[in-house]
């Protein structure tokens, strides 16, 4: 221990020498290579308009960004550098259809695109180099580590599914999940610390006698399920009452567990009051899935069916969202036990996608096609008219 202390001090001692050297000559006019360290990176943060609707959004390798959207009925892409400017845009053999569409990308610097008419892979420069047409009704993707590709979504059948496909778009394995009543759906998907799956969407219920009910969308649950890489269920859950509890997004979070966000109805059996009183709705998860903290907001602009609910971690452990309140916008707020809360409200129509940035901000893409790039604290530069 005194010998490794005696290093530590050395090591020190001559790192100050060197640095009183460099201070000198920087003194003396030369450039110093100490101040060019130890410059802060430079926070980039924009809004803009890709003018296309429910746009997903992700960030590259490069600091730059993946958009994903349609175009004349087809699925497209736009590739962005870290200011926002386009590099590169395309369509592809993919119709665009549905609520919902994904993008990731992929270990070999490729994109992968999920919607509710299937799933297309793309190389690092948005050429098309195969897809997956057979089963559908995509709401989420993502890559494995294990170099396998899973989708989930649904309903097909009245039931959820997961497919998982082979890294040249090759079907492996789909399995189905949910009850006897219509419109089980999977939401969002995720791998897991310990390498399984987990996967947030909504279930079905009854309507007060009846098993099933009728007016489906207005009876569900929060269904979150824990799978192994096959398919097969670890453990399987649902957290709510009698009315709606509707999952759209899931995070894992560094610190053990899972954040859930998604949005609540008590409508008490009068589907009507759905207007005035949705609310955003957050839990949060253990490991086993066990309820451990459970949170809302009033204000939430509720639309029958639309998934535009999003969620991330922040850089300091904290949680941000996105959705779209009644009155001021698209709705973002993060908080946590080491930071701020903030909210915003802002252009674009809900918050369809939120995800964390290299630079410890937010790249949020909404449904109404703006795109914002936000700092840690949801600092973005706004246009200006000219």
């Amino acid at each position: 221990m005194e010998n490794n202390w005696l290093v530590l001090r050395f090591n020190m001692k001559n790192s100050t020498i060197f640095l009183s050297c460099i201070f000198f000559f920087h003194a003396c006019g030369k450039e110093s290579q100490v101040e060019d360290i130890l410059e802060p990176e430079e926070v980039i943060t924009f809004e803009k308009n890709v003018d296309n609707v429910k746009t997903a959004v992700r960030q590259t390798n490069d600091g730059g960004y993946i958009v994903a959207g349609g175009r004349g009925g087809q699925a497209w892409l736009l590739k962005l550098d870290k200011y926002g400017s386009e590099e590169w845009q395309n369509t592809y053999s993919l119709s665009d259809f549905g609520y919902n569409r994904s993008v990731v990308q992929t270990s070999n610097g490729g994109y992968l695109y999920a919607s509710f008419e299937g799933i297309v892979k793309v190389d690092s420069n948005g050429v098309e180099e195969w897809k997956n047409e057979r089963y559908s009704f995509y709401e989420d993707a993502i890559e494995h580590s294990n170099g396998s590709f899973y989708a989930v979504g649904g309903p097909s059948g009245g039931q959820a599914h997961l497919v998982k496909f082979s890294s040249n778009g090759a079907l492996l394995t789909r399995k189905t999940f949910g009850s006897q009543c219509e419109d089980d759906i999977f939401r969002s998907i995720a791998e897991t610390q310990d390498g399984m799956l987990v996967v947030a969407g909504e279930k079905s219920h009854g309507n007060q006698s009846f098993d099933c009910a009728f007016n489906f969308m207005y009876y569900k649950d929060f269904w979150i399920l824990k799978l192994k890489k096959n398919g097969g269920i670890i453990w399987e859950k649902t957290y709510g009452g009698p009315y709606m509890e509707k999952a759209d997004d899931i995070v894992v979070l560094e610190d053990g567990g899972y954040g859930v966000i998604g949005d609540k109805c008590d409508h008490d059996y009068d589907l009507g009051k759905c207007g005035p009183r949705a609310k955003v709705l957050y839990m949060r998860l253990n490991e086993d899935g066990y309820l451990i903290d459970e949170q809302s907001w009033s204000g939430l602009n509720f639309i029958e069916r639309l998934p535009y609910f999003s969620i991330t971690t922040t850089a300091y452990g904290g949680i941000a969202w996105a959705a779209e309140h009644k009155k001021k916008g698209s709705w973002i707020h993060k908080w946590g036990p080491n930071e701020e809360t903030v909210s915003i409200f802002t252009n674009g129509y809900g918050g369809f996608d939120i995800s964390k940035t290299m630079d410890d901000g937010f790249i949020i893409g909404t449904w109404g096609g703006i795109l914002i790039k936000t700092d840690s604290e949801l600092y973005y530069e706004k246009p200006t008219d000219e």
